[in-house]
């Protein structure tokens, strides 16, 4: 896995006068190590169309979190406005629908609502998700994070509620037009799932969804 390469990023926009001054030393602090603990527990499940998907071993827990990473023809201005689009997710997020903003809480943050469509015999899932979009002390970088909210509402009738569910989304420019961008993620679905539908939505689904997300993104 290529983590040099994103510290080496980070580390330019770090040494580069003009950003120097705005990066947040506790953030570069904290970024560093954590780069170094997914690189030693993340292994390659699928590289296509430049998108790298890795599954990262967590200590005592059966379930892997997933680690996404790709390049981008395109800019945090055009990405800002996709991810806040929750009417249109089911455009490129894999096999979720139904989904609703429940409130919008300021224009970089808000509660919304997802349903995901689980392969028969298994119920589907739904979650409550609290999505923030971090720039204020790094303009240079945007990070995204969804934190699930399983109490927001009450539960759906024959539907499995997501019980946790976190990930981040990191973008970082590499020129004027260029992005690097890294996703996290970390899910308990709940319930009994068979491994096989658990591969399909540890690689299967984040292929197709950054495939999409791409596509939207360069779409001009």
């Amino acid at each position: 896995m290529n983590f040099k390469k994103i510290k080496d990023d980070i580390l330019t926009v770090w040494k580069d006068p003009v950003w120097s001054n705005v990066i947040s030393i506790p953030f570069f602090v904290l970024f560093l190590p954590m780069m170094g603990m997914a690189q030693a527990n993340c292994e390659l499940k699928k590289e296509k169309d430049n998108i790298k998907i890795y599954a990262c071993r967590v200590e005592g827990s059966a379930l892997n979190d997933i680690l996404v990473e790709f390049e981008v023809n395109s800019t945090i201005e055009k990405y800002i406005p996709i991810v806040l689009d929750v009417s249109h997710y089911n455009e490129w997020r894999y096999r979720e629908f139904n989904h609703k903003l429940l409130k919008k809480i300021s224009d970089s943050e808000l509660i919304y609502y997802a349903q995901v469509s689980a392969p028969y015999p298994l119920n589907d899932r739904d979650l409550v998700l609290h999505l923030k979009i971090n720039k204020d002390s790094l303009p240079k970088i945007l990070t995204v994070t969804n934190e699930s909210m399983p109490d927001y509402i009450p539960p759906v009738e024959d539907v499995v509620r997501v019980p946790s569910s976190f990930s981040t989304v990191t973008l970082i420019p590499l020129s004027e037009s260029r992005l690097k961008v890294s996703c996290y993620v970390s899910v308990n679905p709940g319930g009994q799932i068979p491994d096989w539908v658990v591969n399909m939505f540890c690689t299967q689904g984040p292929y197709k969804t950054f495939k999409k997300l791409i596509e939207k993104m360069e779409d001009k």
